[in-house]
Formats: structure tokens, sequence, C-alpha cells
């Protein structure tokens, strides 16, 4: 009975070694995808293809039993790096979200590392294997990842994007098709004449410098990515290897790839919707200095509605952009139009104040020149009766009718007065105090009113022209840009 059993045992344990070994080599002809060989396409199947497929699984049996994914390759140089050479294919940049401060590109991200424990015997004159993608959980592969990273994803549609070749000397080339979120240092202070420079960091998580250093291949552009940005144009890129130090892990250094990528931003929509429109606001304010000043209702009404848009212009301008502390270049611009718009509707304040102000300074005059006249009246009445007869004459300007039936030594004694009154310094007094007088009485205080509407009329536009040639010289050519694009 105990040797009946002991047989179903040793039975039963030789068919699951056999299932066992059956089911291994099923997975690995699941990791193996394909040979550079356009035979092994071939539906017919013959001796020399199934040959192949055996070599095959061999071939990544024993890699597989020589691969220990948890420690980094060291190809027989323990005290030398192990070098990751990185190369970027851009097919896509965007969206810019000023707002958040993050850029995205969308591209295929290639790496390329030596592991000697993958090398094998080439097989039927071919050196390279293509292999599924989940081979790469069984070998080491670089813990690479994006520092300055915010959101990024591999593409898995319709399978998982990923190209894996080994070549027979252990070169291990993986491709990816991702897409980095990254965050991106703006600054804004020539907003919308700005120009951004966008850069990812590329690095290790885990290994230092001296343990798996990282090297540019190189970083290329699709050629119809130039049509692809709506607000900005890619004006170049550059790359630079560099290495970090982190205090936190005693100040070793960590290798790290930069890309750097520049970008003007294109100003024709908001040369169509806010500076165009601000302009002709503007403008329009200045339509008041022709309205009658009579006209209060209209002139209030037009330099009110003039206030209101293009306030409302200016706080709609800066919805897209954070809340920095500092004013940008179309702050300015915005402000300084308001500040005209604000500035035609003072004058006309300023126009009824300087015609009240006017009228009350001349009646003041006026009633000064009165008082003035009754002092030197006082001071006449001290001088012989004849004189001051003959001043008070002058002074009022009343034309004397001579009788010709008069005496003639009347006429001589009037003449002489006369002659003497126009020495004195009464007399002087008196026909200088008649004049203001009578320019006081016949001088309209509307003169002063359309004096100032007519000096607004030349002065507001040639300081609004003054102005804007300032103003796109200034950040157009003169004040240069926060961030160095000298990208290549």
């Amino acid at each position: 009975m105990k040797f009946i059993q002991l047989f179903i045992n040793v039975i039963y344990f030789f068919y699951l070694t056999k299932a066992i070994t059956k089911n291994n080599n099923k997975n690995v002809l699941g990791l193996w995808k394909s040979i550079d060989n356009p035979g092994t396409h071939n539906q017919n199947v013959n001796i020399s293809n199934v040959y192949l497929i055996r070599n095959v699984t061999r071939i990544l049996n024993t890699i597989l039993l020589k691969q220990d994914k948890n420690f980094r390759p060291t190809n027989g140089e323990k005290n030398k790096p192990l070098f990751v050479e990185v190369d970027v294919l851009v097919i896509g940049i965007g969206p810019i979200s000023e707002h958040d401060l993050v850029f995205s590109i969308d591209c295929y991200f290639r790496q390329r590392w030596l592991d000697d424990r993958l090398a094998f015997t080439p097989i039927t004159g071919q050196n390279e294997m293509s292999l599924a993608s989940k081979f790469l959980e069984e070998i080491w592969q670089p813990d690479t990842y994006i520092k300055n990273g915010q959101k990024s994803y591999l593409h898995t549609l319709t399978v998982p994007n990923v190209l894996l070749r080994v070549r027979s000397d252990g070169q291990v080339t993986v491709s990816q098709r991702l897409t980095i979120r990254s965050k991106c240092r703006m600054f804004f202070s020539k907003f919308p004449h700005d120009s951004q420079l966008c850069h990812i960091e590329i690095g290790s998580l885990g290994y230092y410098n001296n343990e798996v250093t990282y090297t540019w291949k190189k970083v290329e552009l699709d050629k119809s990515m130039s049509n692809m940005l709506s607000q900005y144009q890619l004006t170049g890129h550059y790359i630079e290897a560099t290495n970090l130090t982190d205090p936190r892990f005693d100040n070793k250094a960590y290798s790290v790839l930069k890309a750097y990528f520049g970008f003007k931003r294109q100003q024709g929509f908001y040369i169509l919707q806010i500076y165009t429109p601000s302009s002709l606001i503007v403008i329009m304010s200045w339509v008041s200095f022709w309205i009658n000043k009579e006209a209060s209702p209209a002139r209030v009404a037009l330099g009110v509605m003039a206030v209101l848009s293009i306030s409302t212009i200016g706080f709609t301008s800066r919805n897209d952009l954070p809340k920095v502390s500092y004013p940008t270049a179309l702050d300015i611009y915005m402000i300084t139009c308001f500040g005209f718009v604000f500035a035609a509707l003072v004058e006309y304040a300023v126009i009824n104040y300087a015609q009240i102000a006017y009228i009350k300074k001349k009646l003041e005059e006026l009633k000064g020149l009165e008082n003035q006249k009754m002092i030197r009246q006082m001071f006449a009445s001290s001088i012989m009766t004849a004189e001051r007869a003959s001043f008070d004459i002058i002074q009022d300007e009343i034309p004397i009718k001579v009788d010709n039936k008069q005496s003639s030594w009347w006429k001589k004694l009037f003449c002489k007065g006369k002659e003497e009154q126009k020495t004195s310094v009464f007399y002087k007094m008196a026909v200088k105090a008649t004049k203001a007088k009578e320019k006081l009485k016949n001088h309209d205080p509307a003169e002063v009113v359309n004096k100032i509407d007519y000096v607004s009329k030349i002065i507001f536009p040639l300081a609004y022209i003054a102005f804007n040639l300032l103003y796109w010289c200034s950040f157009l050519f003169w004040i240069r840009d926060e961030v160095e694009l000298s990208v290549k």
C-alpha cells in the first residue's frame, strides 16, 4: 500500500514540474516580441523559426537567471558610475499656464545604458532583440524622474507606449512616450511684451553622481510644432548637464540634465483686445473738449462712461496672470490711460471752478478800486479847490465843453491846471484805475473757459502721443527681459 502511494506521489511531482517549466517558457515567450528578421513574421512557421524561438527562449531564460534587478550594473568597474544617455524628441508643447506657472511637453523620452548581465550570443546574425514592456519589470532600470515635474504620465493607449531593445553586448534602449507637466519660473514685468524661459530637469531619485551619471545625446523638436502654440512663439532651446548637491544628504551631488525652451509672447491678441480699445476710449474722452461748457450732462456722462470702460478693460486684462506684487507693462499702460480719461473728466470741473473763481477775483478787484478811489479823493481834498476840481473831471474822463463865450482867462486857468495835473501822481493813479475798471466791466469770464478747453485740445493729444512713443520704445527695444534667452 505504501509503495502504491509513493508511486502516485512521484508521478504527481513529475507532471507538476513539467507544467511549471511549460508555464515559465510561455511567460518568457510573452516577454519576447520579435527579432529584426522579416522571416519571423511569416505565418507559415517552419523549422528554422521553431529553432529561432527555442534559442530566444533559452537566451531570455539565461538573462533572467543572471539578472538581479535590485542592484545596478557595474560592468566590471565597481568604482566608476554607470552612464545613462538620454535623448528627447519633443512632438508638442503646451498648454503654457501663466496662472499656475507650469508648461507641458509631449515627447519621446529615450534612455540608453549598458548592462553586461544582459549580454548574449547573437543568433542568426541578429544582435538586437525587441522585447515587450513587461520585460522592464524583470531587469534593472535607472530611477529616472523629472525633478521639477508636477504631473507627468506615460501614454498607455492602446498598450503602454514603451519600446524596449536589448543588444547582444548588453546595451538597453528604452523609449517611452511621456507628457511632462513641469513648473516654470515666469517673470511678468514686461507682460505682454515678455519672453519666458522654461526648462525640465532630469535626474536620478536615489543614486548619486558617482553611481549613476546622466549624459545628453540630443534634444530634437518636431518641425510641425511651430504652429501649435497660440500665444507664444518658440524661439529655440538648449541643453546642459550639471551636478546638484542636496544639503539634506551631506551635500552629496546628483547628476542632473536640463533642457531649456525659450518662448516669446505673441502680442496680436493684446493689441486687438486691450491696447486698441483703450486708446479709442482715451480719444473718445477728448470729445468733451468740443462740447459746450453749458452742456453739463453731456460732458459728465461722457467722462464717467469713459472712466468705467477703461476700468473694466484694466481689470479683465489680468485674469490669466497670477497676483504678482509688482506692476506689469500692461498695468502701466492701463493706469496711464485711466489717468488721461480721468483728467479729461476733471478738466470740466476745473473749468467750472476757474469760471467761478475768476468772477470772484474780479469782483474783489472792482471793490478794491472803489476803495482806492475814495482814498484818492481824501488826498485830493487837501489840494486847492481848482486843482481838485480839475482832477475829478479828468479822473472820470468826462468831456468838458467850453463855451465860446467864456472869458479867455478861464481857459488859461483851466489849461494851466490841466497841464500841471498830468504830471501829478494823483492824475496817473486816476487814469490807471479808470482803465482797469472799464476793462473789468467789459471782460467776459467765458474767455477763460474757452482758453482752458483750447489748451486741453492741444496738450492732451500731444501728451498721449509722447507717452505711447516712450512706452513702446521702452518695452520693445530698451528694456531687456528678466530671463536670459541665449537659446540655440
